[in-house]
């Protein structure tokens, strides 16, 4: 479906029309869509808005894919400025609840079995009510346990797949045709996005990620994870044991009386799973966090988690000791490998920018340093050259960012980097342990009997092709679609002055033939050559005008 296509569909007009109505003519005028004259009467008219706030504007009116994609985007410090993420992380997807009987729907057509016959009891007025998903109080049949039902809105799924697939459409559209917009790749980052979505939208994933974390926490005094029931789950609805408490954010924090051992572990459980376990949940705000009367906490929504390999935690855990002892060479070849793009990089201007960032930082009270915070500003430095992080470690910082605010809001003293220490000298310790050293042995030993296997074979078809002619060397073009549409525009304009000055050629002669029939005393197609005549030279002028300015 090309751009021509989908400009037909109500939900792109509806798209198309409220950046115009937010002042986003520049973008619009870059699709290049047919109609676009239609619009034209659309005008931005709050002009007391900055472009970060029109923005977030434009997500709130467009609705849950619109609003979840900012939510997302609102965890990219490596991507976007710090006052457009500001305006992101107001987004809100507090939203009506939707009515009973959608939502009975959506259980018994999952199930395929009356509500009666699972639910006990089951509260018609949800908990709580989000943009993807609705949780409601209710009592199981078989157990009689009071649980928490997490159920999907009525046809959501099909909502962000049609949304998605008209962005990722407009993003095709302009990319290469914004320089700013070039950095970002956006065809990329909209895939990318349409993936963390949809895998939010998969409750058995979610279900069994509870499962996998209570196992990770369960020496972790202090910290709890609601238990989800794998027989009355499924891809649309989590059935969970119902979290008591109040959430953190509403807590009165002066009231609490172990506030210091609380932020210690909500720390050292986000310091343990991201450098530890390699797998850490994307959102640890205050939000999320449920505070019991015995003063646990109880952490909420595993829709979206991060995951890292061991490679890229030992990596992390080099990063760490090379700032602590201030080795910038290091420090900056660890972060080039955490990133993707195609820029060049001037090492020793990079080395130079870390240095400073590291140097403020290390003469800081050690008390006062931020890792998360740290990490952000060495990833703003990388984007400044055109380079970005990769999804998962984006996420991982902004999750560590948020961790270490809420443990800083519980406790204001806390000493981060003591807290780490003794985690991160452990893990040190185990990088080189004799049993992980034995397995990576054992991993490079498979690789060189493969590479043994493999070779001999490989070089034996390389020569092979040689000999008979048949070895092609392939050519890819990326981002030349920007010219294509260029070089289109300047054929069109060519035909188009070709023509007019045929016209205008033509039309002399008949005039100077003075035959045929008449219009204000003058040869009747001769006259009417030069109107046409005229007609397109004004419209090649005005098109070269509009063509400047942009």
């Amino acid at each position: 479906m090309d751009i021509k296509a989908i400009a037909r569909l109500s939900r792109f007009r509806e798209i198309i029309s409220t950046l115009l109505k937010y002042g986003f003519d520049d973008i619009v005028d870059r699709l290049e869509i047919p109609g676009r004259k239609y619009l034209e009467k659309i005008r931005f008219h709050d002009t007391h808005l900055n472009t970060w706030q029109r923005m977030r504007k434009v997500l709130e009116e467009l609705g849950p894919t619109f609003i979840k994609c900012g939510q997302i985007l609102s965890q990219r410090a490596d991507l976007l400025p710090k006052e457009l993420l500001d305006e992101l992380r107001k987004l809100q997807d507090d939203v009506p609840p939707e009515a009973f009987p959608e939502i009975r729907k959506v259980i018994e057509d999952s199930f395929g079995a009356p509500l009666e016959t699972i639910y006990a009891q089951f509260e018609e007025t949800p908990l709580a009510a989000a943009s993807l998903a609705q949780v409601h109080k209710a009592r199981l049949v078989s157990t009689g346990l009071e649980v928490a039902v997490k159920v999907q809105r009525p046809d959501i799924a099909q909502t962000i797949k049609n949304d998605m697939d008209i962005l990722e459409k407009i993003a095709v559209r302009l990319d290469g045709r914004i320089e700013s917009f070039k950095v970002y790749n956006l065809p990329d980052l909209v895939r990318r996005i349409r993936k963390l979505m949809l895998q939010e939208l998969n409750f058995v994933r979610e279900q069994r990620t509870m499962q996998i974390v209570r196992t990770t926490v369960k020496d972790m005094e202090g910290i709890l994870v609601p238990e989800a029931y794998s027989d009355f789950s499924n891809y649309m609805v989590i059935t969970m044991e119902l979290a008591r408490g109040s959430k953190m954010k509403d807590v009165d924090i002066s009231s609490l009386k172990s506030r210091a051992t609380m932020a210690k572990r909500g720390l050292a459980l986000s310091l343990r799973q991201v450098l530890e376990y390699g797998f850490f949940h994307a959102d640890p705000h205050p939000g999320n966090f449920l505070v019991d009367e015995d003063e646990n906490l109880i952490l909420l929504d595993w829709g979206m988690v991060g995951r890292l390999t061991d490679k890229v935690r030992f990596e992390l855990i080099e990063l760490i000791s090379a700032v602590v002892d201030n080795d910038v060479e290091i420090v900056a070849d660890i972060l080039l490998g955490f990133t993707i793009g195609q820029e060049k990089i001037n090492r020793d201007v990079l080395q130079n920018e870390v240095l400073e960032v590291i140097s403020l930082f290390t003469r800081m009270p050690i008390k006062e340093i931020n890792l998360g915070h740290l990490l952000l500003e060495l990833t703003s430095i990388l984007r400044s050259h055109g380079r970005i992080l990769t999804t998962d470690l984006s996420i991982m910082i902004k999750a560590l960012v948020t961790a270490e605010g809420t443990a800083k809001m519980l406790h204001p003293d806390l000493d981060v980097i003591r807290e780490a220490e003794p985690l991160v000298k452990k893990l040190a310790r185990n990088r080189f342990s004799a049993q992980n050293l034995f397995k990576a042995l054992q991993r490079n030993i498979r690789y060189f009997f493969r590479f043994q296997h493999e070779f001999p074979r490989q070089a034996l078809g390389i020569v092979s092709k040689l000999d008979r002619g048949d070895l092609v060397i392939r050519f890819r073009h990326e981002n030349l679609e920007s010219m294509q549409a260029t070089m289109e525009r300047i054929v069109n304009r060519l035909v188009v002055g070709i023509i007019t000055g045929a016209l205008f050629l033509g039309s002399s002669m008949v005039i100077l033939a003075d035959t045929g029939p008449r219009l204000w005393g003058y040869p009747a197609l001769g006259v009417i050559g030069y109107i046409i005549g005229l007609f397109l030279s004004l419209r090649l002028v005005m098109a070269m005008i509009r063509s400047r300015k942009r």
